[in-house]
């Protein structure tokens, strides 16, 4: 500061000097990091420019919009490391942020605090006393350190929320982020717990999550299914009677016979699986009927059987019932088809036999061929359970035997003409020169629709994006690890690629840059062992499933080859197998093998029961001429690679036929020898033709303004025309042509009417359509006239 004074001529300037602070102050706050762990102590670097002396002031604003406080004091050099020491327990998880004040200057972090994910799903809603329930823990924050680690704490709950009784909170120390624990139903029901609605309670830190599941009385569950190998039994004959159980309750079980004259015989019996086969011996010692009764874990099953005095002489021709199915829902249609090799006459007949041993009256058609197909209509009011269908062609009968179970079908009237849809070629991948395949065997297309091709013949696996660009290839001939000899299985998941390499009797495992990873498996009997793996598949607990055609088994694999069991054919009705060649699970972890040697698509439940089949041998729509592969779409539909009838079949999860395409050729939409099958996200369909040596990419349906008449449709008018369908059935088919805008005309509102007038005249016209003498135009145009002026009245 400068003043200047005037005195006279004297002027006298003084200057003063006052002090400034040369230290500006700023606060540097940095988070050791921008988002802190579930369990972790909040740590901040706190960097005071211009510090002198005195306390740092600060304010932290947790999720909740509570605060805490305090002030720093011990600062070095003007830093200093702020902890707040909290864990996972406090459940602060979130936005927070800190207000540091040193002299009147302010400084803000922001930093988030993860929060801990806890998910819990078991494998099923509904449970029965022998069931394990698995129960699948997923947490994004675990310590792999158990002398560090929280555990989660499981209780289980009644439907009144009380503690289930006698049963302790279990501790499960999580060492991964998913964690798998296996809970017997028994230890519920063992414990004087009624079976009824139950939940359990998962606790880790404060978070807890809830799951209700029930609990049924397992003889709900309880099925007996009861069938003797003949229905007439010549007197002194002994009778061979299978029993199939739906589960092992007790071990042994009481049966009790009733001859023609109310004699009664009481028998215990062992039961050690669910298939129980006995033979009854000095039994048919009298003519009539013998009544059976089998009593077992409180269910009560009946049957009966013939016996005559003397033998009748019967051809003894080659002839065969095969069904399309062994299970059937109430207002299914049963396909069956008839074979022989010795035409001995002009008709044959056939009729049904229910649960309780009632029979139908007798229907006669005519047999003009060694092959034919007998429909029947089975009624939604049906008794359920054991059916037995009975044919006699020229004193030659036969039995075959099916069951009557589940709710009915729905209305086929609501169902959507897209579902019977022919799918559309879009593309053909192996036409370019970069391609190059040699006999390719399978395929397999992971989450994000990358493409991944077994090209068997160059020994090599193929890897494509979406597009069917190449992206990568690895592989050779040879027994090293990454070298293959004939390879004809893949398997991919979130991570690794799996292949079966069929030559070597070994699984191979690779990351999916095609880094191997691991082998099991070598030539050998012994379990864990292969003779010809040739497909596999991943469950949705995590195992893997391996078909090896050498051998009847189906064995399992944990994620690293590690054996945990086997899967052998059941002896009852249709579910033998000798030789399988593919596996698909569904959402509900059931699961389909294709069988080569019985031309069946067998299925299983999540349990691995049996529990149904669907085809036979043969060439007609539903029915099998060495299938290969097997995959399903998102919807729940089944894709069946039909290698030697050179096509795709389409089924509903149930096994019922819905459309098919495809014949012998090498043109676009035509196969040559089609032995692999896989689906991307958006539900295209990708075929595997080993001899074209190409892959046709098919969309999942058809163009829509494409008029699509359903299988169904015509065989209800094929069957009609031949006197084995009412006109009621042949209606139906009428008015699903109306719904879907292909006919114009009025609906009926009561498919059941008796009253449905169509002249006989118009069955001429429904034979040739059937057999191909005129157009599906043709016949639906015909139809649309006889609506529109009202000689046929739906």
């Amino acid at each position: 500061m400068k003043i200047t004074l005037c005195t006279g001529l004297l002027f006298l300037t003084l200057i003063f000097l006052i002090p400034q602070d040369a230290r500006a102050i700023t606060i540097d706050a940095v988070p050791e990091s921008t988002d802190f762990g579930p369990n972790d102590n909040i740590t901040i670097d706190l960097n005071i420019h211009g510090y002198d002396i005195g306390s740092v002031s600060w304010v932290a604003h947790r999720p909740d919009g509570s605060t805490i406080s305090g002030s720093l004091d011990q600062l070095k050099g003007g830093m200093v490391t702020h902890q707040i020491f909290r864990n996972a327990f406090d459940n602060y998880f979130g936005n927070w942020s800190i207000d540091y004040t040193y002299n009147g200057i302010n400084q803000t972090v922001s930093f988030n605090v993860e929060p801990i994910k806890l998910i819990a799903i078991p494998d099923k809603e509904l449970y029965y006393e022998p069931d394990i329930m698995k129960i699948n823990i997923t947490t994004s924050y675990y310590i792999p350190v158990a002398t560090k680690a929280q555990v989660f704490h499981l209780n289980f709950y009644d439907s009144d929320g009380n503690l289930v009784k006698n049963l302790n909170q279990i501790n499960i120390m999580p060492f991964q982020y998913n964690t798998v624990y296996n809970f017997p139903i028994s230890e519920i029901i063992d414990n004087d717990n009624p079976p009824g609605e139950y939940k359990f309670k998962i606790q880790y830190y404060n978070l807890s999550i809830e799951v209700p599941f029930l609990i049924d009385d397992v003889r709900n569950l309880m099925t007996i299914f009861l069938q003797t190998d003949k229905q007439t039994y010549h007197i002194g004959d002994g009778v061979n009677l299978h029993l199939l159980f739906t589960r092992v309750k007790e071990s042994s079980g009481i049966m009790k016979i009733t001859d023609p004259l109310s004699n009664t015989t009481t028998r215990t019996f062992p039961v050690t699986s669910v298939n129980t086969n006995l033979y009854l011996e000095n039994i048919t010692t009298k003519p009539g009927t013998y009544n059976l009764e089998i009593q077992y874990a409180g269910i009560t099953q009946k049957g009966s059987f013939q016996v005559i005095a003397k033998p009748t002489l019967k051809p003894n021709i080659d002839l065969e019932i095969f069904l399309d199915k062994l299970k059937y829902k109430p207002g299914e249609i049963i396909s069956a088809k008839i074979h022989t090799t010795d035409l001995i006459a002009n008709s044959i007949s056939f009729w049904f036999g229910d649960p309780t041993g009632t029979q139908s009256l007798n229907v006669t058609v005519p047999m003009k061929s060694g092959d034919m197909i007998i429909p029947h209509k089975i009624d939604r009011n049906d008794l359920q359970g054991m059916w037995n269908m009975y044919i006699d062609y020229g004193g030659a009968t036969r039995t075959a035997t099916f069951f009557v179970q589940g709710l009915p079908i729905e209305n086929i009237n609501a169902v959507s003409s897209i579902k019977f849809s022919k799918p559309k070629l879009l593309t053909i991948l192996g036409s370019s020169d970069n391609v190059n395949f040699k006999n390719p065997r399978a395929i397999a297309i992971d989450s994000i629709d990358n493409i991944y091709v077994v090209d068997s013949g160059n020994s090599q696996i193929k890897k494509f994006d979406s597009t069917g660009k190449l992206l990568l290839s690895w592989g050779s001939f040879g027994s090293g690890n990454g070298q293959f000899r004939n390879p004809s299985g893949i398997l991919v998941d979130q991570k690794y690629v799996y292949i079966a390499d069929t030559g070597h009797a070994r699984i191979q495992k690779f990351d999916k840059n095609g880094n191997f990873v691991l082998t099991w498996g070598i030539y050998g009997e012994v379990p864990g062992m292969f003779h010809t793996p040739v497909a596999l598949a991943e469950d949705r607990n995590g195992d893997i499933f391996v078909l090896d055609s050498g051998t009847n088994k189906i064995q399992i694999f944990d994620l690293n080859g590690k054996y945990e069991g086997e899967l052998h054919p059941v002896l009852t009705n249709g579910g033998n197998f000798t030789a399988t060649n593919s596996i698909v699970f569904d959402s509900q972890n059931n699961f389909y093998v294709v069988t080569s040697d019985t031309n069946r698509i067998l299925k299983y439940n999540n349990n691995k029961d049996f529990i149904n089949y669907f085809g036979s041998t043969g060439t007609e729509e539903g029915r099998f001429n060495n299938p290969n592969s097997i995959a399903m779409d998102s919807n729940g539909y089944i894709y069946v690679a039909d290698t030697n009838n050179y096509r795709i079949q389409k089924f509903d999860s149930d096994g019922t036929f819905l459309v098919s395409w495809g014949s012998f050729g090498t043109s676009p939409g035509q196969f040559a020898n089609p032995v692999g099958l896989a689906i991307d996200s958006k539900n295209n369909v990708y075929v595997i033709d080993k001899t074209n040596n190409n892959i046709q990419k098919f969309s999942p349906f058809g163009n829509a303004d494409e008029i699509t008449i359903p299988t169904w449709v015509k065989n209800n008018a094929k069957w009609w025309s031949e006197d084995l369908f009412s006109n009621t059935d042949f209606a139906t088919g009428i008015n699903y042509l109306i719904r879907q805008g292909v006919i114009q005309g009025s609906i009926t509102s009561n498919e059941s009417n008796s009253d449905v007038k169509i002249p006989r005249w118009v069955k001429t016209n429904a034979d040739w359509w059937t057999n191909g003498l005129i157009s599906d135009k043709e016949f639906t145009s015909a139809i649309q006239y006889l609506v529109s002026v009202g000689i046929i009245k739906t």
